[in-house]
């Protein structure tokens, strides 16, 4: 007697044990990475992409792929024991010559997942020196309940060459079909009956309807196109609805979609920095008028960078009888902390060594040392993928870290007591380290939900449970046995109210500032208007042959007054505020009106007074000249009042409130006193009472020294000889610079290595490019092929593109040698060849440049010219004349580089040559910042003029001169 095996035992097996649709895809990825796949993609094609007439849902990797023999006693052999016994294979071509990896999966069952996507599959795989091999099935066969196994026919069939694909899914869909040619079974019975019927007929209808669609197969001939091509593709022609959905943009859907995204993101531990899992995951969106990655649809996911931004940041080890060992940091201090959780001790209940690494943060921002964007950027990714993970050999395992699987109860605790229970799952972030050696009984569930509830499961799940309750007791709950937390949130807390009171001043200052910017071109011509009336009335005055002082007093008064309002006229700028690059320019363009306005009314002014002088007698202008000197004190005497008005009702205030403060800290210490007093009847109640008063007076004068006391020190620090204001103004312009310096200094840093990488990458590609198109170009029948000669020729401009580029990245490392001006202008027209052809740009080069010699290191100098010129072509882009000028005075030894584009204006000229100052969207800011170092260096400078004796072309233009010593 032996077993039979119903067909329907692989639906349950397979799709059955499935939990949701993450689980299903991550366990081909499983397989795709366990078949040493360096890229799992799941791609979604929508219909009406590139004329598809139905939707489509592919999964592939690109691993070692199977033989015809490998899919009959391997693949379609379920259970198979290789993964679960853990075997290291030998770094051979069966592991593409790759270090051998640590399998993913274990079961042997994952493969079936495939029949969760939905139905009917095309499955196509491929070994290097193998045909391609193809596999037809619609899963859905197996829900029949009369079929056996054995009565299964799974059509298999080699592909010798892509372009008989058709044929072959033809033929594969025949064979399948023949599945359907017996009515009944060998005793007779129906195989098909009841409502089985309407399931039969479904997947008949669907296998014949089923086709390749051009799109489509040309995806398949660009994946297994290569003579050396190799891995699996699956292609579903009718994915399930929860895949489609994932594309649409309504919201209804929007917690499955993010759900999805949370689940599959992080397939490899993102916490760590591997160097032993190389591989990429993508989930993309294909759709008539877009195509996206989902898996960053919603921002990218945890590094382990962001360990360093933990305001609470966990780095141990439980030990699998109950203890922790590691450490804690608490903001910027560090602990070590250890901890035993008091339970009976089993060998039975030993899980294992279990590594522990964890960031948790403060729900407010006040409450944390980040600062608003790194704050900002953080809560983004906890309020996406929050949560605490588990990974197996570095490979996720769900469905933990999910927004719905607080296995440990975070939050449940947390509802009951959030002042004793600190840890929220929602703030959390981090991992548990497991894998298959050092945990082997810490197993998951065949349905792919979690771990085995078994004894080991159970001792990890107490010792991490109280170890979180009994460290919050420790340094987090609201009564802590340890102040070090409560003590530095509390410092901060006070820190970052001063800074949002600070803030909020500020921004009224900004908001006051922005106001008289948007009021000032109404001002201004308001003010012209009148004045210009008023000199258009004393001219009219004067004109007459006798005129007397009392005619023209009352216009010279209100000129006077006129002339005392002109310097408010131009915004203020605040000391403690550093105006936008906007609020600059408008700042500039206001001052040119201005200027424009007094060399305007100016000389009429001058005019004026000289023929009132003349018209004037000399009693007249005595009584005149002496109004003005009153009107200056008067003038000058409102403004001291006002301010004194100011500081003294400022003083008032901030006196009345001190004592008022005061009076409430002495009140309090006063408070019960008689009472107290009263109540003494032992020397020992004496002793006990003078510690509490003691204690109390510590705290007050606590409170004192932090909220009265520091006002008092700030006005004793302050003098008429420091404006405070500029001071703290400059202070935090530099602390500013100095944060975005920073900033963008560590992206350079990562754009020097990436720089460095791409080159070396760059070189191994061109040579082995370049060797594939010499074996090409000696085989007659390819080298006659037009595309080929145009492969090649276009390779080659490549390359030169990159020699060019090339020595710019080892400038340290050139020596000086003599270059002319016209070697400098030949390299430029073959860098910016492409630039200079789209936007028809005039390169105006005179002969003096040409013949100019200039001792330098090479990369240095076209670095120079590189930088200026790029600026230059995009500068010009809207112009109507674009050109470019290159000139050398031989009198000055100048070298001038001009360009019709914009005008730079006055402000800019100098600050165009600070680090990471630039006007480009997403400009760095670099190019002329180290333009102008390097040529310092050489001897040489570089500096922006707008003097139209250099600037002929009213753009922008630069000179490179002899540095002055």
């Amino acid at each position: 007697m032996q077993f039979r095996t119903k067909a329907r035992a692989v639906d349950l097996l397979g799709k059955g044990q499935i939990a949701d649709l993450p689980t299903a895809i991550t366990e081909l990825w499983k397989n795709g990475y366990d078949a040493y796949a360096d890229n799992l993609k799941a791609d979604l094609y929508k219909e009406g992409y590139n004329g598809l007439t139905k939707s489509y849902f592919t999964i592939s990797d690109d691993g070692k792929g199977m033989s015809s023999s490998d899919i009959l006693d391997k693949w379609l052999v379920l259970g198979t024991d290789s993964k679960s016994r853990a075997e290291l294979d030998i770094e051979s071509e069966n592991t593409l010559w790759k270090r051998p990896r640590i399998k993913a999966g274990e079961k042997g069952i994952g493969r079936l997942s495939v029949a969760y996507l939905g139905n009917p599959m095309l499955m196509l795989t491929k070994k290097i020196g193998y045909p391609l091999q193809a596999v037809y099935f619609d899963w859905r066969l197996l829900e029949n309940y009369n079929l056996f196994l054995d009565d299964v026919i799974i059509p298999l069939e080699s592909v010798d060459n892509l372009n008989t694909l058709k044929i072959v899914f033809s033929d594969l869909k025949k064979e399948f079909l023949s599945n359907f040619d017996n009515e009944t079974d060998g005793n007779n019975n129906p195989i098909w009956e009841g409502k089985q019927l309407e399931l039969k007929s479904e997947i008949i209808s669907e296998t014949e309807s089923s086709l390749l669609d051009e799109p489509i197969l040309q995806n398949i001939f660009s994946f297994f196109e290569a003579n050396d091509s190799h891995g699996t593709f699956f292609l579903i022609f009718n994915p399930i609805n929860q895949i489609l959905e994932l594309s649409e943009k309504e919201t209804d859907g929007l917690e499955d979609k993010k759900f999805v995204i949370s689940s599959m993101t992080g397939f490899t531990n993102p916490f760590k920095n591997l160097t032993n899992i190389n591989v990429t995951t993508a989930f993309n969106i294909y759709k008539k008028d877009e195509k996206y990655n989902l898996l960053t649809s919603q921002g990218v996911f945890f590094t382990k960078a962001d360990f360093d931004l933990a305001d609470v940041y966990i780095n141990g080890e439980f030990d699998g009888n109950g203890r922790f060992k590691g450490k804690i940091r608490i903001y910027d201090e560090t602990i070590d902390y250890n901890y035993t959780n008091p339970r009976k001790k089993d060998k039975r209940s030993f899980y294992g060594a279990v590594p522990i690494e964890l960031g948790y943060n403060q729900g407010e921002e006040k409450s944390s040392l980040l600062t608003e964007a790194q704050f900002n950027s953080l809560y983004t990714k906890l309020r996406e993928y929050g949560g605490l993970y588990i990974f197996r050999d570095d490979f996720r395992v769900l469905p933990y870290g999910r927004e719905n699987f607080d296995f440990l109860n975070f939050e449940q605790r947390r509802s009951k007591r959030a002042g004793s229970y600190y840890f929220s799952y929602r703030r959390m972030y981090g991992y548990f380290d497991l894998t298959r050696d050092r945990n082997p009984d810490l197993k998951d569930k065949s349905s792919r939900e979690g771990l085995i509830n078994n004894a080991q499961y159970r001792a990890f799940y107490t010792d991490t449970t109280n170890f979180f309750i009994t460290l919050a007791l420790d340094y987090f709950a609201t009564e802590a046995k340890q102040s070090l937390f409560l003590n530095k949130k509390k410092q901060i807390n006070e820190q970052n109210e001063a800074l949002k009171a600070d803030k909020a001043r500020e921004k009224a200052e900004k908001i006051a500032f922005t106001k008289s910017l948007n009021q000032y071109p109404k001002k201004l011509e308001e003010h012209q208007i009148k004045y210009e009336q008023l000199l258009n009335e004393l001219r009219e005055k004067l004109s007459q042959i006798n005129v007397g002082y009392s005619q023209v007093e009352g216009i010279l008064d209100a000129l006077q007054k006129m002339d005392l309002e002109f310097n408010d006229l131009i915004p203020k700028v605040p000391k403690r505020y550093k105006p936008t690059e906007t609020q600059r320019e408008r700042l500039y363009t206001f001052e040119d009106r201005l200027n424009n306005y007094i060399e305007k009314v100016g000389p009429q002014k001058e005019e004026l007074t000289q023929k009132a002088q003349e018209k004037l007698a000399i009693r007249d202008l005595q009584i005149d000249f002496t109004k003005r000197y009153n009107g200056y004190i008067g003038a000058l005497s409102q403004v001291v009042d006002n301010h004194r008005e100011q500081l003294n009702d400022k003083f008032n205030r901030l006196s009345a409130n001190y004592n008022e403060r005061s009076r409430k800290l002495i009140g309090s210490l006063q408070e019960g006193k008689d009472t107290l007093i009263g109540t003494i009847v032992s020397k020992e109640q004496i002793n006990q009472l003078n510690k509490e008063i003691e204690k109390r007076y510590n705290q007050l004068s606590e409170e004192a020294e932090k909220t009265l006391f520091p006002l008092v020190q700030h006005i004793n620090r302050l003098s008429f000889d420091i404006d405070e204001e500029q001071v703290q103004g400059a202070y935090k312009v530099q602390y500013d610079q100095m944060k975005y310096q920073w900033e963008q200094t560590r992206d350079t840093a990562q754009l020097g290595i990436a720089v460095e990488i791409i080159d070396h990458e760059f070189n191994q590609l061109y040579a082995k490019i370049n060797n594939q198109l010499e074996v090409l170009s000696n085989n007659t029948s390819v080298k006659s092929i037009k595309e080929f000669s145009f492969l090649e020729k276009n390779f080659k401009q490549l390359e030169d593109k990159y020699a060019l580029l090339s020595p710019l990245y080892r400038i340290s490392g050139a020596l000086a040698k003599e270059i002319s001006g016209g070697e400098i202008y030949k390299y430029l027209k073959e860098f910016f060849e492409n630039q200079i052809s789209e936007y028809n740009i005039d390169f105006d080069v005179s002969n003096q440049f040409k013949n100019h010699i200039i001792i330098i290191k090479e990369p240095v100098i076209h670095t120079v010219f590189i930088n200026i010129i790029n600026n230059a072509i995009y500068w010009m882009r809207n112009k109507e004349q674009r050109i470019i000028k290159l000139d050398y005075w031989e009198e000055t030894k100048e070298i001038i580089i001009a360009n019709s584009g914009e005008e730079l204006p006055k402000y800019r000229l100098e600050r165009i040559f600070e680090l990471f100052y630039s006007q480009r969207p997403n400009g760095r800011g670099i190019g002329l910042y180290l333009s102008k170092q390097s040529l310092n260096e050489a001897g040489l400078d570089l500096y922006a003029t707008n003097d139209k004796k250099y600037n002929s072309l009213n753009g922008a233009c630069f000179v490179i001169n002899q540095l002055s010593t």
